[in-house]
């Protein structure tokens, strides 16, 4: 079983980037992803969201924050997926 990913380590994609610098929403942004990351079980076996890869919305927007190759999270759009 792989570590748990850890929310401090956080990659954006280029598309979040842009939308929180250009909405102001990068706090948000960040803390939002902390709020959810504690709010998943570490592990799902059911297809369901977990501390891996789970889904959430912040300023009106879905977003996905997936784990990554670093042991820290991939935050992205629906559409970047």
């Amino acid at each position: 079983m792989h570590p748990l990913p850890n929310p401090q380590k956080l990659a954006l994609t280029r598309g979040v980037f842009d939308w929180a610098q250009t909405t102001g929403m990068t706090e948000q942004v960040l803390w939002a992803i902390r709020d959810e990351f504690e709010k998943q079980p570490d592990v799902v076996t059911d297809g369901g969201n977990d501390k891996f890869f789970f889904s959430f919305q912040v300023g009106g927007k879905r977003l996905f924050a997936a784990a990554n190759e670093v042991n820290g999270l991939t935050v992205m759009f629906p559409e970047e997926y």
